[in-house]
């Protein structure tokens, strides 16, 4: 069996050598990164924080079937800059399994507001808003 080698294409070199410099350029990116040098150093970076925010809860009897919209927002103070959010489950009220009763929507930031907003179904009957904790994290 005689076996040819080919030559490699013209793109296919621009794409090797391309592929290259992009795996250099992280790994020189990583060892600055890794040095200690005072531009990476803790007292450049920003300080985090966490903002909370309150859930409306516009249903009226538990466990009916109907749902309502339950909403809330966590805002970030002035100064600060939104980083992420979300919406966590604070506590249960009567054994409940949330999953059964409350359902996701709209979970999402609002950069001109600096806050993170949560819209839910909910057939709870008001519970959400002692349930669940909408929050933000915030960049200063």
């Amino acid at each position: 069996m005689n076996v040819r080698l080919r030559f490699p294409s013209p793109a296919m070199i621009v794409a090797l050598i391309a592929l290259f410099v992009a795996l250099g350029g992280s790994a020189l990116g990583y060892r600055a990164a890794s040095s200690g040098d005072a531009s990476t150093s803790a007292r450049h970076h920003a300080k985090y924080r966490l903002r909370a925010g309150k859930i409306v809860d516009r249903d009226t009897t538990a466990h009916d079937g109907n749902f309502n919209d339950a909403f809330g927002h966590a805002r970030c103070k002035k100064g600060e800059r939104l980083i992420s959010g979300g919406l966590r489950l604070r506590s249960t009220s009567g054994g409940v399994i949330p999953g059964n009763n409350v359902s996701m929507v709209e979970s999402g930031p609002v950069p001109k507001l600096r806050e993170w907003a949560v819209t839910m179904n909910s057939d709870l009957g008001g519970a959400a808003r002692r349930d669940f904790v909408v929050f933000a994290y915030c960049a200063t």
